[in-house]
This record gives C-alpha cells, sequence and structure tokens, in this order.
C-alpha cells in the first residue's frame, strides 16, 4: 500500500501543475490578439493578377521528358513570372517532406531559388517597416515552423517585433511569417499541448502518457480510497468491523481484552472504555502523547516519524491518534491518565471580551471533578451547521464584528481541547474561556470547536473527556510565581491563581509571590480586570501587569508586548534562581519568551508552558 500512496501522491503533483499549465495557457488564449498571435502583424495578403500568354508556354510534355519522373506538374507565379512546379517525390501534406523542380514556363529552363529571389520573395509578402538584415538557408528542422521537413529560407526583418518571413527552398512558397507576438503564443501552444519535444501536433507521446499517468492516478487513487474505508476513515457500515485487541500496561501485565470499531482510531476506539491517554492536540498527532506499542511491522505516520527514533519505531512506538484497530491485534499502552468521558451541562454563557466568551458547565449527575489548576478537557464536537458570527450577539458587541462576513457552514465531528479557567477548590462548575475563532475569509471555515460550543444555549449538552492534567503549578513550592498569557491563554493562568490563593487561604501556609503578566490588543480584551484588580490591591503577595498592544489614548497602563513588559521589570521580581515561570498563549509569545527567559540563564526546568495553538 505505502508504494501506491508514493505512486498517487507524485503523480498528483506532475498532473496538478500540468492543469495548473492549461490554465494559464488558456487564459493567454482568450486575452491573446490572434492577428498578432499568428505572425501576420506585417503579413501581406495582396494578390496582383497577372495574366500571361498561354501561347508562349513550353508545352508541358517537353518538360517532363527533360526531368526527372514527376508524380504532378502544376503552374504557379512567383514574382510575376509563370513557373511549373514539378513534383517528384509527394508528401501526405505540403510541409512533409517533398521534392520539388522549378522551370520557367516561358523558357524551359530550371531555376533555383537563391537568396535574391527568396529576399525578393519575402519582400513581397512583408507589408512592415523593416529591412532585410539575413537571410539563411535552412535544410533542417524550422523551429518557428516545426512541422516544416522541406529546406526553407529565412528572411529576418529588423522590426520592432523581429519579424521572420520563411520562403520554402524548393517551391516558393510561403511557409508562413513569425515574429515575437506568435513566438510567444507558440509557448503557451507548447504548454498547452504538451508538445514539449517541439513537433507542432497535440498527437504526441507526451499527452499519451499523460492520458496512462491520469488513469494510473485515478485507479491509485480509487485503491487508497478503499483501503481507507476498511480501515474505518469513513463512517460506512459497509465497511465497519469490530476487532478484538488485548491490553498491556507498560509492564507488559495483562490488562484483558477490549473490543475496537474499525472506524475509530486507537485513541477514541479506548475512550469509548473509559481508557484516557494523555493527548493535548486532541488526536493530531502534533503532541506527541499518545504513545503506545503494536506491531513494528505496522505502517508508520510521518507523525510517528516526527516524535520518535528509528529504534523506537522498530520496537514498536505509535501514536495512538494515528492508527486503527486492524493494524492491531494487541496493544501496550505506556502511559494512561485518570481521566473519563463526562456529559456537561452549560450553565452560563457570557461573554468578557468582544471575541472571548466564558462558558460555565456542570457534570450531569452532579458530581463535581477534583483536578490540579491548569488542566484541560477535551471536547467531542459534533457534526452540525454553524455561523461564523455568534447567533445571539449583544448589541454594545456587534460593533467589533462588522468586519466578519457572516458565514454559514457545516462541519464534520471532531475534537477540540480547553483549559479550565477556575480552580476545584473554588466552585463545583467547570469553566472555560473560549475565544471564538473568525474565519479571515469565506473559503475557510472559522474555528469549528469555538464556535459550536460558545453557540450553545444554557441547558444543552456536551461531551467532554478529563480532566487532563499537563500543566500545573509545582508541589510543595515556595518559589516567586511568574505567570505570563494573552488572550484566551488566561484560562489556566486565572485557575493557577485561585489554586494559590485557595491553598494559602485553607492550609494556613504562606502565600507564595504572584507576579501576573497579561496581554491583550485593547482595554475591552483584558479578561476579568477589575477582579485581578482588586486582587492586587488587597494582596501584597498578587502583582497585577496589564499590557495593550493597540492602546487607545485613554489608556494609562503599559502598552506593547507583555514578553518585553515581563523583561523590563524581571531584575525587580526576584532572583531568577527563585522563581518559576508558567506562559499559556500564542505561539510567538511563547517562543519570544522562552527565548529571553534562556538567553538570561533560566533553566528549562523552571518553565512550564501551556501552548494552546
Amino acid at each position: 500500500m505505502l508504494w501506491i500512496k508514493k505512486i498517487h501522491k507524485w503523480l498528483s503533483v506532475f498532473i496538478g501543475i500540468q492543469f495548473l499549465l492549461w490554465l494559464l495557457s488558456g487564459v493567454y488564449f482568450n486575452l491573446m490578439d490572434h492577428t498578432k498571435a499568428s505572425g501576420h502583424t506585417y503579413r501581406s495578403h495582396e494578390h496582383a493578377v497577372v495574366n500571361f500568354d498561354l501561347q508562349k508556354f513550353v508545352e508541358p510534355k517537353s518538360v517532363l521528358t527533360q526531368q526527372n519522373p514527376s508524380v504532378v506538374l502544376s503552374t504557379i507565379e512567383l514574382l510575376g513570372k509563370p513557373y511549373y512546379l514539378l513534383t517528384h517525390k509527394k508528401g501526405l501534406y505540403r510541409n512533409f517532406i517533398n521534392h520539388y523542380s522549378l522551370v520557367n514556363a516561358y523558357s524551359g529552363e530550371t531555376t533555383e531559388i537563391d537568396s535574391a529571389m527568396a529576399n525578393a520573395l519575402a519582400s513581397q509578402s512583408y507589408s512592415g517597416p523593416g529591412e532585410i538584415i539575413a537571410t539563411t538557408l535552412l535544410t533542417s528542422k524550422v523551429a518557428d515552423f516545426p512541422k516544416q521537413y522541406n529546406p526553407t529560407w529565412q528572411i529576418n526583418f529588423n522590426d520592432e517585433v523581429n519579424t521572420s518571413v520563411y520562403i520554402e527552398a524548393g517551391s516558393g512558397r510561403v511557409v508562413g511569417h513569425s515574429d515575437d507576438d506568435k513566438r510567444l503564443a507558440d509557448i503557451a501552444f507548447m504548454l498547452h499541448f504538451m508538445d514539449y519535444a517541439s513537433e507542432g501536433s497535440f498527437n504526441n507521446i507526451q499527452i499519451i502518457l499523460f492520458a496512462f499517468f491520469t488513469l494510473w492516478l485515478s485507479l491509485t487513487g480509487l485503491i487508497w480510497t478503499v483501503d481507507l474505508g476498511f480501515r474505518g476513515q469513513y463512517q460506512i457500515k459497509l465497511f465497519a468491523k469490530q476487532r478484538k485487541v488485548r491490553l498491556f500496561d507498560k509492564h507488559q501485565k495483562s490488562m484483558g481484552d477490549i473490543t475496537l470499531s474499525s472506524h475509530s482510531n486507537l485513541l477514541d476506539g479506548l475512550i469509548e472504555h473509559d481508557i484516557a491517554l494523555p493527548s493535548t492536540c486532541g488526536g493530531g498527532g502534533t503532541c506527541g502523547r499518545c504513545k503506545v506499542m503494536i506491531n513494528p511491522v505496522t505502517n508508520t505516520t510521518s507523525a510517528d516519524h516526527q516524535h520518535f527514533s528509528d529504534k523506537e519505531l522498530q520496537q514498536g512506538y505509535r501514536l495512538a491518534c494515528q492508527h486503527f484497530s486492524n493494524d492491531v491485534k494487541q496493544m501496550t499502552l505506556i502511559d494512561v491518565t485518570e481521566a473519563k468521558k463526562h456529559a456537561l451541562l452549560l450553565t452560563s454563557s457570557t461573554f468578557v471580551s468582544p471575541y472571548i466568551k466564558e462558558l460555565r458547565f456542570k457534570v450531569k449527575g452532579g458530581a463535581a471533578l477534583s483536578y490540579k489548576a491548569g488542566a484541560f478537557m477535551r471536547f467531542f464536537i459534533p457534526a452540525s451547521k454553524g455561523c461564523s458570527v455568534p447567533m445571539q450577539l449583544p448589541e454594545e458587541l456587534k460593533p467589533h464584528w462588522h468586519h466578519i462576513e457572516k458565514l454559514d457552514y457545516e462541519h464534520l465531528a471532531c475534537t477540540r481541547s480547553y483549559s479550565i479557567a477556575t480552580s476545584a477548590d473554588t466552585t463545583d462548575e467547570l469553566v472555560f474561556t473560549i475565544k471564538i475563532q473568525s474565519a479571515p475569509h469565506h473559503k475557510v471555515l472559522p474555528g469549528v470547536g469555538s464556535s459550536y460550543l460558545c453557540n450553545l444555549a444554557p441547558g444543552q449538552s456536551v461531551d467532554a473527556i478529563g480532566p487532563f492534567e499537563e500543566f500545573f503549578a509545582s508541589e510543595n513550592s515556595n518559589k516567586t510565581m511568574v505567570l505570563v498569557g494573552a488572550g484566551s491563554g488566561m484560562a489556566p493562568l486565572k485557575s493557577l491563581i485561585e489554586e494559590q490563593t485557595a491553598l494559602a487561604s485553607k492550609n494556613g501556609n504562606p502565600e507564595r509571590n504572584i507576579y501576573f503578566f497579561y496581554g491583550a490588543r485593547k482595554e475591552s480584551d483584558l479578561l476579568y480586570a477589575d477582579e485581578f484588580y482588586h486582587l492586587a490591591n488587597h494582596n501584597d503577595h498578587f502583582h497585577y501587569f496589564p499590557t495593550l498592544s493597540r492602546a487607545d489614548e485613554n489608556w494609562l497602563g503599559s502598552t506593547g508586548y507583555v514578553q518585553q513588559m515581563l523583561e523590563l521589570n524581571l531584575d525587580s521580581i526576584d532572583n531568577l534562581e527563585n522563581i518559576e515561570f508558567y506562559l499559556c498563549g500564542p505561539s510567538l509569545l511563547m517562543t519570544e519568551t522562552i527565548a529571553m527567559l534562556t538567553a538570561k540563564g533560566v533553566a528549562d526546568s523552571a518553565i512550564t508552558f501551556d501552548d494552546f495553538n
């Protein structure tokens, strides 16, 4: 199957390039000036009628007896004089190889078309301002007229389009005119008809091969599609199969047998049995956390190669999200979390900024979940219809959405992960701050998960698995905490702040110093600003540094990027050895902040980050 995929991939590249060339050349054909493209810019179409005295003509019979055997004898006019044109060998078409003799019809003398006569014939056919600058006899293929196989005179004129007139050396026939416009059109024709060997014909080996390649592309695509169906990539009952898989833990202790559907990858299939592997990317193959060991001969994916060494791949290490049950008979689970699947009931949905909503859920059945601050849930987004603009948009926020094109769309089922924005010690609700990802234009769907969740109405429910604890504060540590975030990266950082405050109050322990650097574009984008200002004013251990990158003139606080504000204040916070850094936000924020901290000598172990991208 691997070689079929490779053939399909490279054929699609080749055929795709040719389709693009067809498109571009086709556009050119529709826009071009056909007179110029035919080389007739300076082609003279005047033909003077000459009356000859037939009584003076030499008898054709005597001409035929004096010349080599001929198959055709015809009378033609060249430069106002009559000639007999004898064809000794006749090709299928006149541009094919023909053997001619030219005889003066008055004198019976054989005439050779020399350069002087060729120049005269070319000048007669030419109506432009140029003068002859070169005359060449071509005895091989003519580049401007690749179908012309007979010896031909090329006469070049010094006009602005570099006209060349071609005169057939045997018959005096004007083969044609060519100039820069025609040569450009010839290139377009070559690309359009795949005449890369310059045969002057669309009936060439390249097109025949292209037809076979296209057939191969169709066949390999069909084979691949059927294979994906049997592997469970399509929800078609015809292809669905239930497979028994034996599970082992990382110590090779048997965990029993489970039945997995070929419709689901191993990661999702295990969830149906309340077995949750670590996964921060929701099954996209980017985080590399859902490690399992299966049969080493199982095909590898690009995601497998990205996260495992060659030695590990040979041992059978694979990502569960990249493989299906028909790939395995037994599977070793490297790491299993305590996360479970839950039905969550939405109790509240409120805008906390023009583009971010606070969603509050309760677990159906009333059981509160226990988790460390910074945990996240993985939501199962069902296939549904959506809209790029929130359906229930408050009047005061509508101006912020005027530039967003309203787009109704449909999306397939998927999963998305979102961090919990509260501490388990402060509420029995699961709170999320989710940014509604808008679409930049109508050809791109908006954020499927964020749009679906933020358009839910209170009382509706959605399934989610978790909590997953990947990002959390160090336990039994009194070091200063520096939190850096932006946008909806607020969620896990807010939960860390609530957790640390609650722990100090609950256990009577000294509070840890917390410095919270938060970035937003405008003041309206600052989440929970009043809450953090209040906490900073009433708690000497909490310090709040809001920073705006697009502040208006009324903003009195810090401006710029939050990572820059951190760098300005870093030396005044504490000794670097006594600081733990917690980061959550866009990739650029994360990359620049980590690079800055590393340059200042901060150890990797002191930097914890949650890249929600």
